[in-house]
C-alpha cells in the first residue's frame, strides 16, 4: 500500500519495478493511495478546500482498496493510514514501512501544514488511536533511527518489533559515469517545494558568488525568478524520470539544503550517480550522509556553512572525485533497493509463518 505523493511515489515505482526482478516468497497486491481524481465529482465540489479534498480522496481510495478483499498480510507504506481505517487493518496482520510519524510531521509545523486540533478531546483520541496504530502492528521498518526512535518513544511500540530499513534505488538506472573536471562544474538540486528544499539559499548564492565555470540545475515543480545564464530551471520532470536520471549523470555536485524533511530519496539517488552529497541535517537525513566521506551535513537554513562547503569543493576537485567515488560505494551498500525490499519481505514471510 503506497501514496502517490512525491516522495512516497518514487519508492513506490522503485518497489514495484524490484518486485518485477525479484521472486518474493509472498505475491503482491497493490492498493495506489490517490489525491486526486480528475473526473471526481468531490474534486469538483467548489465549498471544499483543496486540502480536505486531497484528504478526503485518499482515504476514500484507501478504503475502497481495504473492503476490496482480506489479505494474508498488508505492508503500509503511506501516511494516510492511521485511526480512520482500524477496524479494516483488523482483518489481517499488518507491517509499517514509512519515513516518519505524524508527531514528527507536526513537529515541522509549517513546512508541512501539520498542526494539532484546537479541540483537546479530538487530539488525545487522535494521538491514542495512533499509538493504537502502531503497537498492533506486527514490525515496523522506519527509515532511518530518527523515525525509529518516535515510533518507539512517542507511541509506545515495542522496540524489538522496530527494524530500521532504509529506502533504496535501482542502482543499474542511477549508475555512476564516468567524469571528468576539468571543465565547468555542474551543481544539481532536485526538490518539489523549492523554499521548504532550501533551493532559494542555492539560488542566492549563485548570484553572490564570485565563483566562475560552473552551472546550477534547479529541478523544482515551483516557479524560480531568475534571469542568471548559469542557472537553469526544469519544472516538469517527473520521478525516475530519464531525462532526471541524465542530469545527475550531468552533475558533479548534488546540493539540497532543506529546511524540513523527513529524508531524501534524491540524496541516495545522487549518491547511486557517484556524487558528493550537501543535504540539509534535519530529520532522518543524519542517517544518510557519512559526514567528511560521502558528503556533508549543513545545519538548516545556514547560508553561511552552505556557501564554505560549496566553494571548498569547487575548489578541490580531487576531493569532489574522491566523495562520489566513496559515495557510490556506500549506496551500493546500503541503498540498494532489491536487497532492502527483499529483507522487508523476508522479515514478513517470517512473521506471516510463525502465526
Amino acid at each position: 500500500m503506497f501514496s502517490t505523493e512525491v516522495g512516497l511515489k518514487t519508492q513506490y515505482q522503485n518497489w514495484r519495478e524490484s518486485l518485477t526482478r525479484l521472486a518474493p516468497p509472498l505475491t503482491p497486491e497493490w492498493i495506489v493511495i490517490d489525491w486526486y481524481r480528475e473526473d471526481g465529482l468531490l474534486e469538483r465540489l467548489p465549498f471544499l478546500p483543496s486540502g480536505l479534498k486531497a484528504r478526503l480522496r485518499s482515504q476514500l481510495t484507501l478504503s475502497a482498496g481495504l473492503r476490496h478483499q482480506h489479505f494474508d498480510g498488508l505492508l503500509i507504506g503511506a501516511p494516510a493510514v492511521t485511526y480512520n481505517h482500524r477496524s479494516l487493518l483488523a482483518r489481517q496482520p499488518y507491517f509499517v514501512a514509512i519515513d516518519c510519524t505524524p508527531s514528527q510531521l507536526t513537529g515541522m509545523g509549517d513546512f508541512y501544514n501539520k498542526h494539532q486540533s484546537r479541540i483537546g478531546a479530538y487530539e488525545r483520541w487522535k494521538e491514542q488511536a495512533r499509538c493504537d496504530f502502531y503497537q498492533k502492528a506486527r514490525l515496523l521498518f522506519p527509515w532511518s533511527h530518527w523515525a525509529a526512535q518516535s515510533m518507539i518513544e512517542d507511541y509506545g511500540a515495542d522496540a524489538s518489533r522496530v527494524e530500521v530499513v532504509p529506502p533504496g534505488v535501482d542502482l543499474n538506472r542511477w549508475a555512476m559515469p564516468e567524469r571528468t573536471l576539468d571543465g565547468a562544474l555542474h551543481i544539481l538540486f532536485v526538490g518539489g517545494d523549492f523554499v521548504r528544499k532550501g533551493g532559494d539559499l542555492l539560488l542566492d548564492w549563485a548570484h553572490k558568488t564570485r565563483k566562475k565555470n560552473w552551472h546550477l540545475h534547479l529541478v523544482t515543480r515551483d516557479q524560480v525568478p531568475t534571469q542568471h545564464p548559469n542557472v537553469h530551471v526544469y519544472n516538469h520532470l517527473s520521478p525516475n524520470d530519464p531525462a532526471l536520471v541524465a542530469l545527475y549523470q550531468k552533475a558533479h555536485l548534488f546540493v539540497l539544503p532543506t529546511r524540513a524533511d523527513c529524508y531524501s530519496l534524491a540524496g541516495i539517488e545522487a549518491m547511486a550517480a557517484g556524487l558528493p552529497v550537501l543535504l540539509g541535517n534535519v530529520g532522518g537525513i543524519g542517517d544518510i550522509v557519512r559526514d567528511g566521506e560521502t558528503g556533508y551535513l549543513l545545519p538548516p537554513n545556514d547560508s553561511d556553512a552552505l556557501i564554505e562547503r560549496m566553494e571548498f569543493l569547487m575548489s578541490a576537485p580531487a576531493h569532489v572525485q574522491t566523495m562520489g567515488t566513496a559515495a557510490r560505494r556506500d549506496a551500493e551498500q546500503r541503498f540498494d533497493c532489491e536487497k532492502n525490499v527483499g529483507t522487508i519481505l523476508g522479515r514478513i514471510d517470517s512473521a506471516l509463518r510463525a502465526l
